[in-house]
């Protein structure tokens, strides 16, 4: 399991928690997984759960990890149906669609940051 900052799977499913997780169980979390996997017998694995604590290690940054999960959905859908649209015969997607499909994703994200009961 190796993670680099850029190409870092979903740190909420790294260290195993939900994304509405507070701070406390969050650290609570990473604190388990680094006792469990130490650095100098796990290295990769301790510094991918490092990387993940450092993208959810506050409200502010799992807000903002919740945004680019929540992006990053959008986009591969609009990928598909891109893809989709390039076969023989079919047609390009429309400007709609790719607007729909952003709008999605940014309101799934900012309905979630509303209802957090950190707010």
């Amino acid at each position: 399991m190796t993670a680099e900052r850029g190409s870092m799977t979903d740190p909420f499913v790294v260290l195993g928690v939900d994304v509405d997780a507070g701070d406390e169980e969050v650290k609570r979390r990473y604190l388990a997984l680094v006792r469990a996997f130490p650095p100098d017998r796990e290295p990769q694995r301790f510094q991918a759960y490092r990387a993940a604590y450092e993208a959810l290690r506050d409200h502010r940054t799992r807000l903002e990890a919740k945004l680019l999960r929540t992006h990053n959905a959008a986009l591969a859908r609009l990928k598909l149906h891109v893809l989709a649209a390039g076969k023989p015969g079919a047609s390009r997607a429309l400007a709609s669609t790719v607007s729909a499909l952003l709008i999605e994703g940014v309101t799934r994200a900012c309905s979630g940051a509303l209802t957090s009961p950190e707010n």
